[in-house]
């Protein structure tokens, strides 16, 4: 027995000394290539400071090198600032955890038309095999960007799928920062902020930088505890990237809803980027009340919650409440090409679940007791505007059954035109309440409630 420990000893001994050996002869190597590099520089400095003392046939040599080595250093920079390879051994991009602010300032002083250089990228088109004519059609759509365009989101792939660069993000303000000093965009384009992305067909993303800050991956990933931890740093470097933007005047609150950022960050088909979502929606409330014409991603709890509980938070009178029902507000409203209209409450129960959905609903409304909903008056805004679904109503009514008494009560000296309509809407509604009662509503079959207009 002793005899096997003194050998398992002896072998750990040489394993030790190996390891040791081979860190040694790596260092010595490192040391050399080092000592090597430095006299090639030293020999470099040496012919640029005595070139003028060279034959003519050298010094033109000389000239002609010089320009072949800034033109391939120039273009090494600007595929740098632009690489869309993956994040593995071939990505040679920006990276955050290795490449410092002030190392990629100095090289873009020295060559500062790298900002202004597109890209060009050749994505694949979806073209018809039988229509498809190879002397006629280029099965390609060539893209551009500028390099500022592409710290926003990486194209990869066969298909050139657009992903974060959480690895190159960070560098967007400083990219800014230096067209802006250089003045090398226009004024009205911020440094290349607010600079399209373009190619030779409509493609799906045209959008500026700052649109592109509101990129979500999608969940690509098997393993839930990985794609957590992705879309967690992602949405983390990406509202770093916000904040500095706007603590150097770069990002203005009417950016927010000139370019529909919400509406952006809320419609992504990934992960909902509730950090983000918060950080503007606390600069400017306003921006939930927006209705554009919006193709709504995938509902999820999180995203329903968020953005409801938003909408009591900061208008917990009666628009947050019509949040939940109004046609083409931020929760997932889409109008389908038939012209049919979905409203946020409708999805959500299709997509999420009915029961689940009104957990949510009243487990928010009871964290918001203290600032509490303005029935009436939500009630009379639902009634008469034809954005809001009728549920609305029937939701409303539920909640404080008293309160059409009130109304009517308190008008009983003069019938009001809006408190006519609301007898009106309600009325409709409670003719065929065995057919439309909100009760119905669950996740698989939904009972869409129509107006009756005079």
């Amino acid at each position: 027995m002793d005899d096997v420990n003194i050998d398992n000893d002896n072998n750990n001994n040489d394993d030790v000394e190996e390891q040791q050996l081979q860190h040694e002869e790596a260092a010595t190597d490192q040391e050399q290539e080092r000592i090597v590099t430095t006299s090639r520089h030293l020999k470099i400095n040496s012919v640029l400071k005595r070139k003028e003392t060279f034959p003519l046939r050298t010094r033109n040599k000389v000239d002609v090198l010089v320009q072949e080595f800034l033109n391939k250093l120039e273009d090494d920079i600007h595929d740098m600032l632009c690489d869309n390879g993956e994040y593995d051994d071939e990505y040679r991009g920006l990276d955050c955890n290795r490449d410092t602010e002030e190392e990629v300032e100095a090289i873009v002083l020295l060559f500062p038309d790298v900002l202004t250089r597109k890209n060009q990228i050749r994505e694949y088109q979806d073209v018809d095999a039988y229509d498809y004519d190879e002397d006629e059609e280029d099965p390609f759509d060539v893209r551009e960007f500028y390099p500022i365009q592409s710290l926003a989101v990486k194209c990869v792939g066969f298909y050139k799928d657009f992903v974060s660069n959480v690895k190159a993000v960070s560098f967007i303000p400083l990219l800014a920062r230096l067209a802006i000093k250089l003045d090398l965009f226009e004024e009205e384009e911020r440094g290349g902020l607010l600079c399209q992305g373009g190619g030779n067909k409509i493609v799906y993303n045209h959008y500026n930088v700052l649109e592109n800050l509101m990129h979500s991956d999608l969940t690509y990933r098997s393993d839930d505890a990985c794609k957590r931890e992705h879309h967690e740093a992602v949405d983390d470097k990406y509202l770093q990237v916000l904040i500095q933007l706007r603590k150097i005047g770069l990002l203005k609150k009417e950016d927010i809803q000139k370019y529909n950022l919400i509406l952006k960050l809320c419609g992504e088909y990934g992960h909902f980027s509730e950090k983000r979502f918060r950080f503007l929606i606390e600069w400017d409330p306003n921006a939930l009340l927006i209705s554009p014409n919006f193709n709504g991603s995938r509902p999820t709890i999180q995203r329903f919650q968020t953005v409801f509980e938003s909408g009591i938070r900061y208008f917990p009178k009666k628009k947050g409440i019509n949040l939940l029902f109004g046609a083409g507000h931020n929760l997932h409203f889409h109008k389908s090409g038939a012209g049919n209209r979905y409203y946020p409450f409708e999805r959500a129960c299709t997509g999420i679940g009915y029961e689940q959905v009104m957990k949510v609903v009243e487990d928010t409304l009871i964290r918001y007791l203290d600032t509490p909903i303005n029935v009436a008056d939500a009630l009379l805004s639902a009634a008469v505007d034809e954005n809001v679904h009728l549920d609305c109503v029937y939701f409303l009514l539920r909640r404080q059954p008293d309160v059409l008494v009130k109304l009517l009560s308190s008008s009983s000296s003069a019938s009001s035109p809006t408190t006519s309509t609301l007898v009106d809407a309600t009325a409709a509604g409670t003719n065929d309440n065995d057919n439309h009662s909100i009760n119905n509503v669950n996740s698989g079959d939904l009972i869409i409630r129509k107006r009756k207009r005079g």
